[in-house]
């Protein structure tokens, strides 16, 4: 039977630690929330507008369909930070393992020993939740920009263990949970004959 969380520390060490000179320039930037949030901010008001080009969307109903994809941001974000981290309880990479690459205050650094004096929670990835509840909404809203959106996600996930901040299953699980939230949202929107 293989060791969960042993194959998450090996994994997380293989990310961590392959190092490239370009992504250390651009990983950060993906776990920037003002980028992340510009980004959907944009492609939200881009897929609302081309549904309403494609006489999808009514103008009357843009301001619901606007509430609906901030209320599940919330609910997601919500369930991140207040329900299951202090739920699971899990410390991040930095504060349980020795030789890691932590980017922090724009530079990383590596640390030979943790960082046990910085407390905070890991499971599971709020980035990764949101990412993928947004990233799953608006997928579903305007399929043919799917790809893009699910990029972003991944990178948003990819950037958190690069940057030293989460472990795979911290994303792997942000992911699952946004998921299902996107989903329940996208389908309140078909039920509320929204769009």
């Amino acid at each position: 039977m293989i060791d969960l969380i042993a194959f998450d520390i090996r994994l997380f060490y293989s990310i961590n630690g392959l190092r490239n000179k370009f992504l250390d320039f651009l990983l950060p930037l993906f776990s920037d929330k003002i980028f992340i949030y510009f980004f959907y901010i944009l492609f939200f008001l881009i897929s609302s507008f081309l549904l309403y080009r494609a006489s999808k969307l009514e103008v009357r109903k843009i301001p619901l369909l606007i509430v609906l994809f901030l209320l599940g941001f919330g609910v997601s974000d919500f369930s991140c930070g207040k329900l299951f981290k202090p739920l699971f309880h899990r410390e991040r990479p930095f504060v349980n393992l020795p030789k890691v690459y932590y980017y922090s205050h724009g530079e990383f650094q590596y640390l030979n020993n943790p960082l046990t004096h910085k407390q905070t929670k890991s499971f599971p990835s709020c980035h990764a939740e949101n990412t993928a509840y947004a990233s799953t909404f608006l997928s579903f809203l305007k399929p043919s920009l799917s790809p893009l959106f699910i990029f972003f996600a991944l990178m948003v996930g990819y950037s958190r263990i690069y940057l030293g901040h989460h472990f795979p299953l911290d994303v792997f699980f942000g992911y699952l949970l946004g998921f299902i939230i996107g989903l329940l949202f996208y389908k309140s929107l078909k039920f509320l004959k929204i769009y």
